[in-house]
């Protein structure tokens, strides 16, 4: 069931005397974790959501730039606290139902007692160890914000610009979720600034192996030191030290045990381990001996689309006010080459774009950049299609955009039914997109034949 959580906020004004408001809601806001609902006497078993998170702000008036606030600045803070909680295990370090103690001889796991006896082990850099008690939308929505605003430091900048207060949504399915609204001035009182925050910034203190102490507020242990050691892979994890019995040695040519491990030495540990389920005399192999490290080195590059905060730079200055431009554009045959996300095989195929400006084009070789940003990661064409549209109507702000993408999947025709389909993929966007005359001028843009026009 939706809730919101509104603060007692002391006589000051809110939304309902704020003049303007302003929200986003992108496809982008998004994050993917697992979570513990846990209380006296109750949990839940250990599980997941696809989270959407919004966020609105208001004030009493517009700036001389037309804006009430920045959504450039609010939309990068906005991915980066959404990537920090992505693929994690979300752990309410506040918690009085579960005991949490961190394992530094065995790699870096955390180890989470519950009530009557359950016992969780997890890799520490898997977690996202966050200050709240329970993992709830509720909760979620109110630790964003105050990560919006005080962690990346947005709070200054909105109170510059006279914005009032902001609300942070976390939905967990669609129709369901939560909301928090409070005053920004709040966020920049020195008091704020001291909040305990997620990992890997200072951490609320916590069950340490015996012979290990702590000196964090309020601990009479000396743990100060261990607070500080961020959560990262080393060689003695499981990952990185399987056995290959008669085959080559998995932890050869990585970093000394108890030393940290690069992402490629994590990923080279992981191959190594999963050719070892060949069996040891197939493993064994002179011809193999290399391949983890070039399997680990195709996959950074597969996904190296995941290391650029914002997609949207890849633009750069290629964006040009042409007032004469209103009419047609179409850039087609653009290749792409994707991974999917459910099996992680590939899928590649070519991708069309044709716009009606507005005033506004961008740079020809800044479309495929674009594309490659939103392709090499782990996707759905649905989604990929999707990012793309969105991302060129946020730089350009057409009056109509027609994205096509054609593409065989590995998934389909290498594995399961074996039938090497072609999957099309249409996205429309923009407030002209639905006048007939425009329509058909993207449709031919982006080649869709007579029949499927009459479909759409």
């Amino acid at each position: 069931m939706a809730g919101r959580v509104t603060l007692p906020l002391e006589g000051d004004r809110m939304a309902g005397d704020a003049a303007r408001e302003v929200f986003m809601a992108l496809d982008d806001l998004k994050f993917s974790a697992a979570h513990f609902v846990a209380f006296k006497g109750f949990r839940e078993p250990l599980h997941g959501h696809n989270y959407s998170v919004g966020v609105r702000a208001g004030g009493p008036s517009i700036q001389a730039d037309g804006y009430l606030a920045d959504f450039g600045d609010l939309k990068k803070v906005a991915r980066k606290a959404c990537k920090a909680l992505n693929s994690r295990t979300l752990v309410p370090m506040k918690s009085d139902v579960l005991q949490i103690r961190r394992s530094v001889s065995n790699g870096g796991q955390l180890e989470i007692s519950c009530e009557g006896g359950a016992v969780m082990v997890l890799p520490e850099q898997d977690c996202a160890m966050l200050p709240v008690i329970h993992t709830t939308a509720e909760e979620l929505s109110e630790y964003l914000w105050w990560e919006i605003l005080v962690t990346h430091n947005l709070s200054a900048l909105l109170v510059a610009r006279g914005v009032q207060w902001m609300e942070v949504s976390v939905s967990e399915r669609p129709g369901q979720g939560a909301h928090f609204r409070a005053l920004v001035a709040r966020s920049a009182t020195p008091e704020a600034r001291q909040r305990p925050r997620a990992a890997p910034l200072p951490r609320p203190c916590f069950g340490f192996e015996e012979g290990q102490s702590c000196s964090a507020d309020g601990c009479s242990k000396d743990c100060a030191e261990s607070r500080r050691q961020q959560p990262v892979a080393v060689a003695t994890s499981a990952a990185a030290s399987v056995p290959s019995s008669g085959g080559y040695s998995s932890t050869e040519g990585l970093a000394p045990a108890g030393q940290p491990m690069s992402p490629e030495e994590v990923a080279e540990a992981a191959y190594k381990s999963l050719l070892s389920t060949l069996g040891p005399e197939y493993s064994s192999r002179p011809e193999l001996v290399r391949t983890p490290y070039r399997a680990a080195k195709a996959w950074r590059e597969m996904t190296q689309g995941l290391r650029i905060e914002d997609p949207l730079e890849v633009a750069g200055t290629g964006i040009f006010d042409v007032p004469e431009a209103r009419d047609l554009v179409a850039i087609r045959d653009m290749p792409f080459h994707s991974m999917c996300e459910h099996h992680l095989l590939p899928f590649s195929g070519m991708a069309h774009v044709a716009y009606i400006p507005d005033g506004k084009v961008l740079g020809l070789s800044k479309f495929p950049r674009l594309l490659n940003v939103f392709a090499r990661r782990l996707q759905l064409q649905e989604r990929l299609s999707a990012n793309f549209a969105d991302a060129v109507m946020t730089l350009l702000q057409p009056r109509a955009l027609a994205v096509a993408l054609e593409a065989t999947h590995a998934c389909m025709c290498h594995r399961g039914v074996g039938v090497a389909a072609s999957t099309r993929t249409l996205v429309l966007r923009g407030p002209g997109r639905d006048e007939l005359a425009v329509k058909e001028q993207l449709l031919d843009g982006v080649s869709f034949s007579s029949g499927a026009r009459a479909r759409l």
